[in-house]
């Protein structure tokens, strides 16, 4: 079976999206063929079978003409595909659709947000089905969804023997949004160093802006840390190559995740994966919550409690560390594994097709 990946980047170095390339690569032995249209390729080595079509070059495109690029290449590739799969953005079935329906491809897309709009509307009514990784991840109830799981690489993301760095290193981990609470998280360590001074601990938040938070929000949250006295506490590290994250994860004694429920947050898992410690507000993960004590489920938007909480955490024995580590990788593995992942995803696609 032939198959259209349409996604944003093929790069594995990508902080937000390094993690498509383990799932074309994971695809590649499902079908006879790949043929991959992105924005961007960083010229990653792939199977034989997968070629990639990146839409951008090195001068640059503007949106009008990598549309018309799109085109050409979808037209080049219409005898050379069966289905279409495309990642992350309702756009790309807009795209790909009309020419999807002049050759009977079937699409499946996948989504894993909270946010509905009408183009996620309208390509949930042009797509056979909508693959995403929790019942939350998709907010229009519709029959044509599939809940597969995150595609975790857990032979990557998985605890580590070291011991934990001094001083204690808070981690969050996500790209710099309002929807991910930083503030709310300030405020806590506020309360924090009030409680342990400035000795015993450092926050790393670590992620970039991608276009989709207010002007100048990394600066104004810098001045909420500066205004507060966290500056030597608390730093803005920005986005990581993807696989240096694990690095980030497996030095963190605790990781922290204040974003409000809605789509399954894959650093949560990641971190959950490393063995690491984990807060979160998300009520998404309140299945996962109530079957190990390495990760709790807040209750509360207090700052203090969320202190105490973080308190409780870095102050956990290496040994109980490594108890919940391999529990909470073994629970992820589970659940959201990358190649029962890929195995559910090629199944559903393959299904699609006949």
């Amino acid at each position: 079976m032939r198959l259209l990946y349409i996604t944003y980047k093929v790069d594995s170095g990508d902080s937000l999206v390094g993690h498509v390339v383990s799932w074309i690569r994971g695809l590649s032995t499902k079908f006879a063929a790949i043929e991959v249209i992105c924005l961007t390729y960083s010229g990653e080595d792939l199977p034989d079978n997968v070629r990639v079509h990146p839409l951008v070059d090195e001068k640059g495109n503007s949106r009008f003409s990598r549309y018309i690029k799109f085109w050409q290449i979808a037209w080049k590739l219409r005898n050379s595909v069966q289905i279409v799969f495309c990642q992350f953005s309702p756009e790309y079935v807009l795209g790909i659709a009309p020419l999807a329906l002049i050759y009977s491809w079937p699409i499946i897309v996948w989504y894993t947000h909270r946010h509905v709009s009408w183009r996620l509307r309208l390509a949930t009514i042009l797509s056979k089905c909508v693959a995403t990784a929790s019942p939350e991840s998709f907010q229009i109830k519709t029959n044509k969804t599939s809940v597969i799981g995150h595609g975790i690489n857990t032979d990557q993301f998985r605890p580590s023997t070291n011991v934990i760095a001094s001083p204690s290193v808070i981690l969050s981990v996500g790209r710099l949004s309002p929807i991910k609470n930083y503030e709310l998280l300030i405020d806590s360590i506020l309360s924090l160093r009030n409680v342990l001074g400035n000795e015993d601990f450092v926050v790393r938040i670590v992620g970039g802006d991608e276009g989709n938070a207010p002007h100048n929000y990394r600066s104004i949250l810098q001045e909420r840390i500066d205004a507060l006295g966290l500056g030597k506490l608390v730093k803005l590290v920005g986005p990581i190559p993807y696989g240096q994250i694990v690095d980030e994860y497996i030095s963190a004694s605790a990781h922290i995740n204040l974003c409000a429920t809605g789509g399954m947050d894959k650093a949560v898992l990641e971190g959950m994966a490393c063995g690491v410690p984990t807060l979160v507000r998300n009520e998404s993960f309140a299945s996962m919550a109530n079957v190990t004590s390495g990760l709790e489920l807040l209750k509360s938007d207090d700052a203090d409690l969320i202190a105490k909480r973080l308190l409780k955490l870095i102050r956990m024995s290496q040994g109980d560390r490594k108890i919940i580590g391999k529990d909470m990788w073994e629970i992820v593995n589970r659940s959201h594994g990358q190649e029962q992942f890929l195995g559910a995803l090629a199944k559903t696609i393959q299904r699609l097709a006949d």
